[in-house]
């Protein structure tokens, strides 16, 4: 028996998700699809649109055979963590041969080409990684500087870190390699707009990104509106409605951010996970700025820090995520199951 896996945070499921499970089964020839799912907190340091059970039921019906929740701490971390926690859960399953994954290169090989690169770590790549840094560039745009500084990648290897689902993907193949994994990484072109590509309203919607479609959605767009050129197949919209008429965003926990702040300190922010003590204290002067989640985060933003990290910090200060959430995370003793 063949059983294949997808990692996904379906932010919504859209078409190109469909398309994902639906090609990974058909040229793999898998009998069985397991599909990593993050729960009800995404990457990007928010609440997932929909509930998890609303989108475990998009996966099953859109290909999945077994849907297992990624933990929290995983799930809200950096596109390293995102990969070590889903295919820790992986290797703890025992069942899974090969990892299927949307990129824009659409071929593994320079997946293959760069992560053997990254294993080695030869001194050209080291001493540019660390000038990157000491320069105050975040982790990602230093590697990728130090990669391309170092000529001893192909171009389709070194794009790689050009664009998010080739830099998630590359993840995903030096997580396996750094657990030893006989699990074989396996990819396909993704289809749509680019991840964070933002779709005039005259766009189809079947091709949208997912951040083009929470927008959508946020902004009052209602799924009659959609119908008919269904950025979601016809089904989620029948069986759903109710949900998908309510979607969540961080506006919406910004009350409750703003008690969390208030009742701790900067001591008890650099408890939780992804908050160092220069940001806790950051934290701790600025918070009587915070009268939203968003603007808040931009006030926070620094030259050394994306957005992406100060809203996961204050996620994690939200829901009291620490490094003993993240140690159980990349070493599970036992797994959630969604649905099936």
């Amino acid at each position: 028996m063949k059983t294949i896996a997808v990692i996904a945070e379906l932010n919504p499921c859209h078409t190109g998700h469909v398309h994902l499970l639906s090609e990974a089964r058909r040229l793999s020839a898998a009998d069985a699809c397991v599909l990593i799912l993050s729960g009800d907190y995404v990457q990007r340091g928010e609440p997932a649109i929909f509930d998890k059970y609303v989108r475990t039921q998009m996966a099953l019906h859109s290909g999945a055979d077994l849907v297992l929740e990624l933990p929290v701490a995983a799930a809200t971390g950096s596109a390293q963590r995102f990969a070590d926690g889903a295919v820790a859960m992986l290797q703890a399953l025992g069942v899974v041969d090969e990892l299927w994954f949307g990129s824009e290169a659409g071929h593994i090989d320079p997946f293959l080409e760069a992560a053997d690169l990254l294993a080695d770590e030869p001194e050209v790549y080291r001493a540019g990684l660390k000038e990157a840094l000491e320069v105050g560039l975040p982790f990602p745009a230093a590697r990728a500087r130090a990669l391309d500084r170092t000529g001893l990648l192909s171009p389709q290897a070194r794009a790689l870190t050009d664009t998010p689902n080739n830099t998630l993907g590359l993840e995903y193949v030096l997580a396996l390699r750094r657990c030893g994994s006989t699990i074989l990484p396996r990819t396909i072109p993704r289809i749509g707009a680019g991840h964070d590509e933002l779709s005039s309203p005259s766009s189809d919607m079947r091709t949208v990104s997912a951040t083009a479609l929470r927008r959508a959605l946020l902004s009052g767009k209602h799924y009659p509106d959609l119908a008919g050129i269904p950025p979601l197949p016809d089904l989620f919209y029948s069986h759903w409605h109710e949900a998908l008429s309510a979607p969540l965003s961080a506006e919406d926990f910004a009350p409750m951010l703003r008690y969390a702040l208030w009742r701790g300190d900067a001591e008890r922010f650099a408890s939780c996970l992804d908050v160092p003590h220069d940001l806790a204290r950051r934290i701790e002067k600025l918070r009587p700025c915070c009268d939203g989640w968003a603007s808040f985060a931009q006030t926070l933003k620094t030259r050394e820090r994306t957005l992406a990290q100060i809203r996961r910090a204050l996620l994690h200060i939200l829901l009291g995520i620490t490094g003993e959430d993240l140690a159980r995370a990349l070493a599970p003793t036992q797994l959630r199951l969604l649905g099936h």
